[in-house]
Formats: C-alpha cells, structure tokens, sequence
C-alpha cells in the first residue's frame, strides 16, 4: 500500500514539474513563387536564357528558360574555382605541364602561363576568372584529380550536390563540347555557393592582377585584366556600381554569357544571362540585360523590417501563476526583414500565430511558448515566440491547500448525495 502511495505522489510531482525548451534565433523560410507580386514593367530581356535571384531567400525576381540546357562558355569556371577552393589551400603550389597549356585550342583565352613554372592556387584563380585562361582551368584540374576527365566528373558529383538539374561538364574550362552543357539555375545555385569563399569573392570584383615571376618566367609583367565590364569603370555604357563579380563566357555557340552579382540597400542578387549577342542598340546583351535587371530590382523592391526582436505579439494569462507574473507578453524571439515590393505595408502583412496547448506556470524567461509566421510577398517566415519574463508559479502549499480544499468540496457534495439516496422514503398507505 505505502509502494502504491508512494508511485502516485511522483507521478503527480513529475506531471506538475514544468518542461521548458528554451528558443534560438533560428528562422524557418518557405517559399512559393506563385503567391508574390506580378510586375508588368519587367525589362525585356534579349538573351535567350535568364535567371536572377536573391541567394539568402531563393526569392526569383526574372526568370526566362531559366531550366533549359545551354552551353555555359566560361563561366564553366566558377564551378571549377569551388572544386578547387574546396580541396586545396590558396598557399599550395603547382606545376604547369605541357599537356595543360597544349589542350588549349587557338583562339581561346590564355594567361600566358609556361610549361614547367609553379604557381599558387590563389595566383591560377587569379588567372582562371580574371582574363579566363583555359590553361589555367587545366593546371587546376591535373593538380586536384590527376587528368581532365576526373577533373570533370568531381565536378559533376559536386554539382548534383548543389542540387543541379541539368548540368554535364567535360572540362574544367567551357571549351565547347555537345557533351558540355547546363542551365541558368544551375550556374546561380554554383555561384551561390562560391560566395561563401571570400577568396573567390575577392578575385570576381578585381579589375586586373599582376601574375608574379616564377621559377621559369622571371618577368612580372603578366598583367591580366577583368572581361566583367559591369565592374570596369572604363566601359561606361555598361559600368554598374553595386556590382561585385562574377564571370563572363563565350564561345560562338554558346554565344555572350554573364554569371553577375551585385549588392546594394541591402539586397544581393546573382543573376545569369546565357546566349547574348548584339542588341538593336549595338550593346553585348549579356551586359546590357544584366545591368537592367539589376536596376529593376533596385527601383522596385527594397528591403523592410517585418518585425523586431523582443515585439510583442500578444498577452496572456497564465494559469497557477502568482499574482504578479500572471500576466505574460510573448514576444518574437528574433528580428525578421524581407525583400519585398516597395509598397508593401509592413502593419498589413500576415502573420498567424500558433501558441503551445497548455501554458502553465512556472515559465522561464525565454522559453518557447509557440511559434509565429508572417507572410509576404511569396515568403514565409517563422519563429519561436517565446516568455518576456519568468513566471512564477503559486506555491506549492497554498497550490497543493486549493486543490485539496476544492476536492474535498466535492467529496462533501458526493457524500452527500449518496446519502440522500440512500435515505428511505416514506411509504403511504
């Protein structure tokens, strides 16, 4: 009998012990394209494939046959700088063979680079996305894989990492092939990645580098210049500012392509503009697009806090609370902004809150009390809300008094009714 008293009191401890899960600043995004704004003063794009997107929320702002296989020229290269930013340190050292500089076709692009020098990765990545050099792109490959055709297929496992849908490469530097190929979507989610490496991300806006003198060629004298014009402020007619990289290709079937980034107001896009030639206005479509669509994006969406951190949501009344703390602002755990249309209200944005069932003291500062989520423009945004102050719970004893104050209440009442019923009628006669 003592045994069974003494399970059901901990059973009743553990189920008025209180279970707190403390909140991180974590926000979970979802995404649907199909619910954001339309525009109708989209500029119209001449190149026969384009995609741009902001990287931090996949948001896509202008997509055209953006999922078709094109040729990619050299911007086959940026997938080349990750492989090689992922596998080697900017320091290592290697050789320029014969066979790297001899793979090069004439008429393609080269750094000048001889057979039997030594280089840095860092200064080969220099000379791979600055001026585009095809040898380059083939010492890289023998020195992380051992031969171009392996070279090749790490590229291709890591793209299919990536999530690349349509992506087959052959070499390391865009040399056209039929066999060599991709999509638009596919060069952005490559260049998003690389933009995690700030290495890369410093060679992209460099508008020229000076190759140093090594153990075969002592001059310094290589000088190599950027083929981005979007970053040359020479090149006015296509000069934009907020632009930080990336890398151009062409090839005559692949025609004028353009992997760009930029960044301003707080908003970063990288788009890709595959198959450009000349405009009607004698312009490189590859630049001429990519610069409208840049500005586009700047003169129509902006970047607006949804809410901030410590908001309060909404107010509660906590059950078996003292007096004091019972009531209870529950706040959002973290500050959200998006990108959104310029004339997006941020007071009418949706918001749906969702608070746990069951809320009862004692409740820690910070403790996750249930989850909100705003809605705009095609993005979902969701966050712990969480307790703006601990509350405490009555005490034990005057707690433990009312329940056995309230259950012998009823005991009474009962008591009394089985008496009542028991209790023998008169009989009439």
């Amino acid at each position: 009998m003592k045994k069974k008293i003494i399970i059901s009191i901990l059973t009743v401890i553990l189920l008025l012990s209180p279970v707190c899960v403390f909140a991180d600043n974590n926000v979970t995004l979802n995404y649907n394209k199909d619910e954001q704004k339309v525009f109708d003063n989209i500029p119209e794009i001449g190149c026969k494939a384009a995609y741009i997107a902001e990287p931090k929320t996949g948001k896509i702002i202008y997509e055209k046959n953006a999922h078709e296989k094109m040729y990619p020229a050299s911007t086959t290269k940026i997938l080349t700088a990750l492989v090689v930013l992922e596998k080697c340190k900017p320091t290592d050292k290697a050789v320029v063979s014969k066979n790297a500089i001899d793979l090069v076709p004439d008429g393609y692009s080269i750094a000048n680079l001889k057979a039997g020098e030594e280089l840095t990765i860092s200064d080969l990545l220099y000379a791979l996305l600055i001026p585009s050099a095809n040898e380059a792109a083939n010492v890289l490959a023998e020195h992380v894989s051992g031969s171009i055709e392996a070279f090749a297929e790490a590229c291709n496992n890591r793209a299919k990492e990536l999530g690349c849908e349509n992506l087959h490469f052959v070499n390391p530097n865009g040399i056209h092939n039929d066999n060599h190929y991709c999509t638009a979507y596919d060069l952005y989610l490559i260049a998003k990645e690389c933009q995690k490496h700030d290495l890369f991300n410093e060679i992209v806006k460099t508008t020229s580098y000076t190759l140093p003198a090594t153990n075969i060629y002592t001059k310094n004298d290589r000088v190599i210049k950027n083929t981005n014009y979007l970053i040359m402020p020479s090149y006015s007619r296509y000069y934009y500012s907020y632009c930080t990289g990336i890398k151009t290709g062409t090839t005559t079937p692949a025609g004028e392509c353009l992997v760009a980034s930029c960044s301003h107001d707080n908003i970063d896009l990288i788009s890709v503009v595959l198959g450009g030639e000349t405009n009607s206005k004698g312009l490189s479509e590859r630049f001429y697009d990519t610069k409208q669509l840049f500005e586009f994006v700047y003169d129509n969406y902006q970047q607006k806090e949804i809410i901030n951190k410590s908001s309060v949501i909404t107010n509660i009344d906590v059950k078996h609370a003292t007096k004091d703390t019972a009531s209870l602002d529950v706040v959002v755990n973290t500050s959200i902004s998006s990108i959104v249309p310029n004339d997006t209200q941020v007071e009418k944005i949706e918001r749906t809150i969702n608070l746990n069932d069951n809320i009862v003291a004692p409740i820690e500062q910070n403790e996750v009390l249930g989850k909100v989520t705003f809605t705009v423009d095609g993005l979902s945004y969701t966050t712990d809300l969480v307790a703006s102050h601990a509350v405490e719970k009555l005490p034990y004893w005057l707690y433990n008094t009312i329940a056995v104050a309230v259950m012998l209440i009823i005991l009474v009442i009962i008591i009394k009714i089985i008496k009542r019923s028991r209790k023998p009628r008169k009989r009439y006669k």
